[in-house]
């Protein structure tokens, strides 16, 4: 819990610009329509498969895979975080330069975003600002965004691990932000806050691995789209 709430609250938010939010947004998006591609499309869904094995453990890759041959897109995104669809679209176009127009709406609008401000949407800026320290994995307070399968929520030092490798809640708060209006420098308020209630809601249901953490983590962006967590609204906070 101290790291998950340390890695929302470094003051790090009020350099990141519109494009870098927008960006982190459509890296999400675009990881999500590549796996709904891989229902009908062998190819694709090959493609996904190899670049979500850096990600998922054999276990949860077989579920995804199964579900995807099962012409269950929906499904098949239940099992993959959002660090991980950030993760596939960004692998997606670096391995297949080119091709990521094909994925759908969100691959075009990244290409056009990407052309016009390459640098705000490359992964080494998005990294720095989106990503959590690593004391224990990597020996230092910089913040990343380090590609690593995750680990288990025990007790001790492996509970450190857990939370050093778990960087979906500022990407998925970061694409709430976009999606309802808020300018980048509100996520100084709003991660921090969605981190906390996350956090809260952890601890009603179990704590036994990483599953917990996703499940409280959709809670609540989904208590946040419905207006049941407020702090500011969207057009008043645009000038914050």
């Amino acid at each position: 819990m101290p790291t998950l709430l340390t890695s929302a609250t470094l003051p790090r938010w009020w350099g990141v610009t519109r494009n870098e939010l927008r960006a982190i947004r459509l890296y999400q998006s675009m990881g999500e329509e590549l796996l709904a591609a891989s229902v009908q499309n062998e190819t694709r869904r090959a493609q996904v498969m190899n670049i979500l094995s850096d990600r998922l453990l054999p276990a949860r890759a077989s579920q995804v895979e199964q579900a995807l041959r099962g012409g269950q897109a929906d499904a098949a995104s239940l099992h993959v975080m959002p660090g991980e669809t950030f993760y596939l679209g960004a692998e997606f176009r670096r391995r297949f330069p080119g091709e990521s127009a094909s994925s759908g709406p969100a691959g075009r609008e990244l290409d056009a975003l990407a052309a016009s401000f390459p640098a705000e949407v490359s992964w080494e800026r998005l990294s720095r600002d989106f990503g959590v320290p690593h004391p224990t994995l990597a020996k230092t307070y910089t913040r990343e965004l380090i590609s690593v399968k995750p680990f288990p929520a025990f007790l001790g030092h492996s509970s450190r691990l857990l939370a050093e490798s778990w960087d979906s809640s500022n990407l998925y708060w970061a694409r709430l932000a976009d999606e309802m209006g808020y300018s980048p420098a509100m996520l100084n308020r709003l991660v921090p806050e969605l981190t906390r209630r996350m956090v809260e809601k952890i601890f009603a249901s179990h704590f036994e691995d990483w599953p917990a953490v996703l499940r409280a983590m959709r809670e609540t962006g989904e208590d946040f789209r419905q207006g049941k967590i407020t702090l500011m609204p969207a057009g008043a906070a645009s000038g914050f």
